[in-house]
Order: structure tokens, then sequence, then C-alpha cells
């Protein structure tokens, strides 16, 4: 920061702080990489269909379920695709489904609209709605509803830290109907992100601040939360994952804390994809497959 820059947050100037919050200054490839999910996706859902069923009214409300061959209890995990809460579906998140079901689990994929058609709060409130379905109906899938995982990534582990602070009592289900977080290079306080740049799109009111910031609703989380990043994510979202870890670990939940090494921010979630990662082992071992 130059002398005569003005703090906006932390030591970051305005600049700087728009900068720790754009990916594609850290990933020049961001594009590519995002496109090489859809491809990798595209080849698993031609080889593996899976069943897409409605989770709720909206036209967006669908999950893709992805489960092994007769299962039965089979261990589930959810996972919340990213894009900056504006981009991607659920058809770019089918890329990690044969990893877990080679390992006996589901794997599920909803689709919760953007923020080009809805606010935040319902996109939170979608992703709730996929994981209640998920844990009433995991049975007519061959899953477990007493095993049911959230994972997500980028903005969709923002997504999922919010669901993992769910009262679950309030929706007819037990305290403890998800039995466990895996959150990936996600963001976990809202206030740093509205200072920068992306409050041009991410338009929320300042008590939505604080209900949609995870990290300040600790004493709702009741579940162990395994943190990934990677050496190559961008400052703040390295930064995020590090107070997000050390605050669940204060409090016992933090199940592990992975940094993928020759990673950047898009190039993490990949590692899901392979059954023999740090990032994928620790998400196994959270799940006990």
């Amino acid at each position: 920061m130059s002398a005569d820059a003005k703090r906006v947050f932390l030591n970051y100037d305005q600049q700087e702080l728009d900068r720790a919050y754009d990916q594609s200054v850290w990933a020049p490839q961001m594009a590519q990489l995002e496109a090489d999910d859809g491809l990798a996706s595209a080849a698993v859902r031609k080889i593996m269909p899976p069943l897409t069923k409605q989770y709720g009214p909206a036209g967006s409300d669908v999950i893709d379920v992805f489960v092994p061959e007769g299962a039965r209890a089979a261990p589930i995990l959810v996972f919340i695709h990213g894009g900056a809460w504006t981009r991607n579906t659920r058809e770019d998140a089918s890329y990690p489904a044969p990893t877990f079901v080679g390992r006996g689990a589901a794997y599920l994929a909803p689709d919760f609209g953007s923020l080009k058609t809805v606010r935040l709060p319902q996109m939170v409130e979608s992703c709730r709605a996929a994981v209640a379905w998920t844990i009433r109906n995991a049975g007519s899938f061959g899953g477990d509803p007493g095993r049911v995982f959230l994972a997500g990534h980028s903005s969709g582990a923002h997504l999922a830290a919010c669901v993992l602070t769910t009262d679950w009592t309030a929706h007819g289900l037990p305290r403890d109907a998800v039995k466990g977080g895996f959150l990936v290079s996600g963001m976990y306080d809202l206030h740093p992100v509205l200072l920068s740049s992306r409050r041009e799109y991410l338009h929320v009111t300042p008590e939505e601040v604080v209900e949609f910031s995870p990290i300040r609703h600790l004493d709702r989380i009741s579940c162990p939360i395994g943190i990934a990043s990677g050496d190559g994510d961008s400052p703040e979202f390295a930064r995020q994952s590090d107070v997000f870890a050390r605050a669940l670990e204060g409090m016992g939940r933090l199940a592990s804390r992975t940094v993928a090494v020759d990673a950047n921010h898009f190039q993490v979630p990949g590692r899901l994809a392979q059954p023999d990662t740090d990032v994928s082992r620790a998400a196994f071992r959270l799940m006990g497959i």
C-alpha cells in the first residue's frame, strides 16, 4: 500500500482489496479451468447419468443424484457449486461424482438460482431446502438419512457454511441432521467482501451481512467441519479460510485444515475428483468412507 493510500480493510487500500477478491488476478486461466470442469462434468454425466429430482417449487429447484449401483444406506455428500453466486449450475459440478460413488457414497449436486435471478437470502433458503429434501428422501435412492454431509466451493462454500448454521429443528429435522461439512476456498464473513468491488453485484442489507456471515454464528454450528484452500488462492480467500478454521478449532469443531499444494482457487475442488489427494482424503475421513 502506498503511503498516501487510504486503508479500507486491514492493511488493504481499495485497489489491493479489490484484487484480493478478484480471482482472475491470481488465476489468469480462470475461464479455461471453469470450462474444463464443465467438460469433465459432461463426460461424467454421459457415462453415469444422474437421477434429477425436484426438491422445491421453483424451476431451478432441482438436484442431481449419483448413487452406487444397488446402494443401500449409503452415506451422502451434497455439493454446492461455486461461481461468485452468479455462474455455473449443478451440471458443472458432476466431476467429483465418480470418486465418491466409487467409495460407496451418494453424490448430490443441486441448482439454487443465482444473483442474476434471485437475492442471496433465497439462494441460502434453496440450499437449505435441497439438504432437507435429501434427508427426507434419502431412502428413495439408497442413501442413509443419518449420514448426510455438506460440501461447497468458493461462493458455494459460503452458501454451504450458511446452511451449516441452520436450526434444523425448525424444519422438523434433528438438530444434527447434517453430520459434517467440507468447505473449499470459501468466504465466511461478508463484511470485507462488501467493501471490495464485489459490492457491485452482491446487494445485501446490513442485517443480511450479519445473518449470512457464518463466522458470526459459531454457536449455531453443531457438526465437525473440514476447511480446504489452495496455496495459490487469492489473499482474502486464504485469510478467510484460515480465520474460520482457527475459530472452528477453538470451539472443537475443526475436522481438518488442508492447503492444497500447487493449486489456485479453481484447481482445489478438482482434487476431489482424484481419490488420492490430500483434499479428497480429508473429505473421506470426514465422511468415514
